[in-house]
């Protein structure tokens, strides 16, 4: 059942990863940050279900493909705090740049410590390092995760106000097809992420739950969620492809003013 799913998951995956690229070529630079991201997770999704195989296959340990599936969820919420960049330009195109900037560092750095730390507590765990270390190591990393997809719930919360906005200005409606895909992906984020600090914790703690080897919970509870969210994402930003258009219209129209020349054409 488990080789199963593993195949299964590495297919799925391989088949999601065209699209995703896809969006990557048609939303060009401003959409570098999700593309890029989604990118990164569907390969750590393929790599480590297939060293998963091999190491049944082998009967060696399957360490390194248990930490591979803890670190993938990171990369889930940046691309889900890039698709929200994005949407958020294209909406309101008189943003702030340079403080939407500092916050988009700014969360990337926090998702990094997590992620950090979730690599040395899994490393720790694997390795039968279960020390008080390793627990706060983990809980810390689980509250800095936690923190993360509530304020990335936050952010998008508040990116869905129209208020002070011009719903006519070009790349607003995008934008906001854009926004409702971060939506409707953000519960199943949170889902997964969930089911990811219940198993670690659970294992840390030496727990002899059967939660932490069930196949059904992880199909529904961390398999299924990461998938629709992908899927989600792409259709999204498939049908958002144009968007870089509206990007290129305002950075032109911007040169066309610095230059003096006049935006409408002169006749006569």
């Amino acid at each position: 059942m488990t080789d199963a799913l593993a195949v299964a998951t590495i297919i799925i995956y391989a088949i999601l990863i065209q699209p995703v690229f896809y969006c990557l070529w048609k939303h060009g630079r401003h959409g570098i940050l999700g593309w890029v991201a989604l990118q990164s997770f569907c390969l750590l999704r393929i790599i480590g279900n297939a060293i998963l195989l091999h190491a049944e296959a082998t009967n060696a340990s399957n360490s390194n493909a248990l930490l591979i599936s803890n670190i993938g969820l990171s990369p889930l919420l940046l691309a889900a705090l890039g698709f929200l960049h994005e949407a958020r330009r294209a909406r309101s195109p008189s943003i702030c740049r340079r403080l939407e900037w500092a916050l988009v560092i700014q969360y990337h750095l926090v998702v990094s410590v997590a992620l950090a730390l979730v690599i040395v507590g899994v490393i720790n765990l694997q390795s039968g390092i279960i020390t008080t270390t390793t627990s706060v190591l983990l809980k810390v990393a689980a509250a800095i995760l936690i923190v993360c997809w509530a304020a990335l719930v936050l952010w998008t919360g508040v990116s869905m106000r129209k208020q002070g906005r011009d719903t006519s200005a070009k790349g607003y409606a995008e934008g906001t097809k854009l926004l409702y895909g971060v939506v409707a992906a953000l519960p199943l984020v949170g889902f997964r992420l969930i089911y990811a600090i219940v198993s670690l914790l659970l294992e840390v703690n030496g727990s002899s739950s059967g939660f932490t080897t069930s196949v059904a919970a992880k199909v529904c509870m961390s398999v299924v969620p990461e998938m629709l969210a992908t899927i989600v994402f792409v259709v999204a930003g498939i049908s958002t492809r144009d968007m870089h258009k509206t990007f290129d219209g305002r950075n032109g129209s911007s040169r066309d003013v610095r230059a003096g020349t006049p935006l409408v054409e002169q006749r006569g």
